[in-house]
């Protein structure tokens, strides 16, 4: 967290020594903190802060390219798979081992990806219900745990 306080302090000084204040200036700074903080990780403390802050922004890429990737994919249904043909299904993924943040984030990016979504949660958290247009439940699983979870998880812990 210190690390983080830093970034931002540097950010906010950089912001103060230029000319004109703008959020591009903002970010500037914050991308120089954050690349001070990478080059001496150790006397800063900030070794993990840089490896979480690279892992979300990963993750913010993986995110989008499953949701674009889905979105191409409910589009190519919607359009030319006729109704006969599709196979909704319901089904339970299970989410054990993850903390209450990391399964609703989880349960968030599910229902952001088009196609799926998720309808409930159990009470104790270990298990979601989930709904998918078309798709075989154990592909979807298994696609869930190989990129949206496996992000979140890069980050978290």
């Amino acid at each position: 967290m210190k690390a983080l306080a830093l970034n931002l302090i540097v950010a906010v000084v950089w912001l103060l020594l230029q000319a004109e204040a703008s959020g591009l200036q903002f970010l500037l700074g914050y991308l120089l903190g954050f690349g001070l903080i990478a080059l001496f990780p150790d006397p800063l403390r900030g070794r993990d802060y840089v490896r979480r802050s690279l892992a979300a922004f990963v993750f913010a890429l993986i995110f989008l390219r499953e949701f674009l990737m889905s979105s191409l994919q409910v589009v190519r249904q919607v359009l030319f798979t006729p109704v006969r043909q599709l196979r909704p299904r319901i089904f339970r993924y299970p989410t054990g081992g993850l903390s209450s943040i990391e399964a609703l984030l989880l349960s968030h990016v599910i229902s952001l990806t088009p196609g799926t979504t998720t309808i409930d949660i159990s009470d104790d958290r270990g298990e979601f219900i989930l709904h998918v247009m078309n798709g075989d439940p154990d592909a979807v699983r298994r696609s869930i745990d190989q990129t949206l979870k496996k992000g979140i998880l890069a980050f978290t812990r």
